[in-house]
């Protein structure tokens, strides 16, 4: 006692001759902590000094250093009840825990799910191998089982029980599975979570009640199939915010730096290590989280408005847009806007949304359509002209008097391209419709599906300008911003469609035979 209220902690208690302060021995433990430092790398710092090969000492020593702290950190250092099952583990800090950080009685049943949801990974780490041991019946264990390791008699006899199928994976380089069923006959162990293999166990208890949401990392899905990202990424799960998913990838960092010095230590010497650099992870986070919390509010309160406007810009529907053109004309001096106009622009672009539908519908027709589709077009195409002639019409109330005299109006009203014609009904590949020549056609002086329509953007800013008409450009452009979101929301419908298709027909299907049944 007299030589530990010195600061020396004895090498030997039997027969005492070498002696390690703790000073040293703190900044040995620190060291194995923040650097690839081993023993071996201490000692040739200390033999400068003069000082012998005190290996062995220093091993047996480093090992009662790191228990008495591990003692004295969980509180254990003034009472002689002994430690249970992982109460030498530190708890992540940032994780809900109902008792410690989470008080279930102020739950309230407005509260959003997600608030009192926890998220759970699982991930495997191949670097921090381990080598069978020298001499299995000389290794003692200081806390076997009382950290995040599990004890050495619970999992030999798991894998004693446990039955070892191989199953490959059907996924991509799926590397989690498959080094799992690898064969590993020179190591004890292959990693930390190496086998992530889940057998029956009579200790596992579900609450009634609780809902398990299946996902898998932003990190590892995409080397899955592609049906793993639209089931399983985090970017779809609802109330998961922008999260990764793979906080075990961060965390293998620090253990790696001493994988590699404890891939040839004693089973109990390389637990004590990993669950010592483990809970020096959590104590990290612990007194940290304040000042990074509060770092990424600050983040998070700049990002709001930084991508508001962005956001704001992707929500207004086209007819959204409509309207507040038109709540805004009452503030707008008559001399600077053209009061109407926003309902003209919109006509003018749902009628080149029909001529687009009309014609990628005459496309799809062929080349022998009957008699009742050439009647149905030649319909449509009538009621189209009467619309065009009606917006023309209207068109010269807001462009002025110059749109009579405009030398280039048979440019404007004249018909699209070829090269346009086939981008707009290039969405089949009927052989029967390949052949344009003898597709169906009407007359060429009637197809008013090929006129190009009034609006700003075909006549040209510079020719707006001069016309005086330069606000219909503006207005133009929140509608068509409008028409692009409902496009992209439309966009999202169909999707969705899809994935309740798939969830609920293709997944569940137990073959890919085909039915005729009704």
């Amino acid at each position: 006692m007299q030589l530990f209220e010195t600061g020396l902690f004895l090498a030997s208690f039997t027969s005492p001759k070498t002696a390690f302060t703790f000073a040293v021995l703190d900044d040995f433990l620190l060291d194995n902590l923040e650097f690839p430092v081993s023993a071996v790398d201490i000692l040739q710092c200390i033999a400068h000094n003069g000082q012998k090969d005190r290996y062995r000492e220093l091993m047996r020593v480093g090992r009662q250093w790191r228990q008495l702290k591990q003692l004295k950190w969980h509180g254990f250092g003034h009472e002689k009840r002994q430690p249970k099952a992982g109460e030498l583990a530190l708890f992540c800090p940032a994780c809900p825990q109902p008792g410690v950080n989470v008080n279930l009685a102020e739950k309230k049943a407005a509260d959003p799910a997600w608030l009192y949801s926890r998220s759970l990974v699982m991930d495997g780490n191949f670097k921090a191998e381990h080598m069978f041991p020298a001499n299995p019946t000389d290794e003692v264990a200081l806390t076997d089982g009382l950290g995040f390791m599990v004890s050495n008699a619970w999992y030999k006899m798991h894998l004693a029980e446990a039955k070892d199928v191989v199953n490959w994976s059907d996924c991509n380089n799926h590397q989690a599975v498959n080094q799992a069923n690898a064969s590993h006959h020179k190591l004890e162990a292959t990693g930390i979570e190496g086998g992530k293999r889940v057998d029956e166990s009579p200790y596992l208890d579900l609450p009634w009640g609780m809902e398990i949401i299946p996902g898998i990392g932003l990190w590892h899905v995409h080397s899955h199939r592609d049906k793993c990202y639209v089931q399983y990424a985090s970017n779809f799960i609802t109330s998961a915010a922008r999260i990764d998913g793979e906080i075990m990838e961060t965390l293998w960092a620090p253990l790696n730096i001493i994988s590699p010095s404890a891939r040839r230590m004693s089973t109990p010497h390389r637990k004590e290590c990993l669950d010592f650099q483990m809970n020096d992870c959590n104590f990290m986070k612990m007194i940290c989280i304040s000042k990074f919390l509060c770092r990424k509010f600050k983040e998070g309160v700049q990002g709001v408005r930084d991508s508001l406007y962005a956001f704001n810009r992707l929500t207004p529907t086209r007819k959204q847009q409509e309207l507040h053109l038109l709540k805004c004309q009452a503030r707008w001096p008559a001399g600077e806007i053209h009061h109407g106009a926003e309902t003209w622009l919109a006509s003018g672009i749902t009628l080149e949304e029909a001529q687009v539908a009309l014609l990628i519908d005459v496309k799809k027709l062929g080349k022998r359509p009957t008699d009742a589709q050439k009647l149905a077009v030649a319909r449509r195409r009538d009621r189209l002209q009467g619309q065009i002639d009606e917006f023309i019409r209207v068109a010269v109330t807001f462009l002025g008097d110059q749109l009579d005299g405009y030398d280039q109006l048979d440019l404007m009203t004249g018909m699209l391209d070829a090269a346009e014609l086939d981008s707009a009904g290039s969405s089949s590949d009927d052989p029967d419709r390949a052949d344009d020549d003898d597709r169906y056609d009407m007359p060429v002086e009637f197809k008013p599906e090929t006129v190009v329509i009034l609006l700003p953007s075909n006549i040209g800013i510079e020719r707006c300008a001069e016309w005086g008409v330069a606000d219909l450009v503006l207005q133009e452009i929140s509608l068509r911003e409008g028409q692009a979101n409902d496009a992209l929301h439309a966009i999202r419908v169909n999707l969705a469609d899809k994935a309740v298709l798939f969830r609920t027909t293709v997944r569940s299907a137990k073959s890919q035979a085909r039915s005729t049944r009704a």
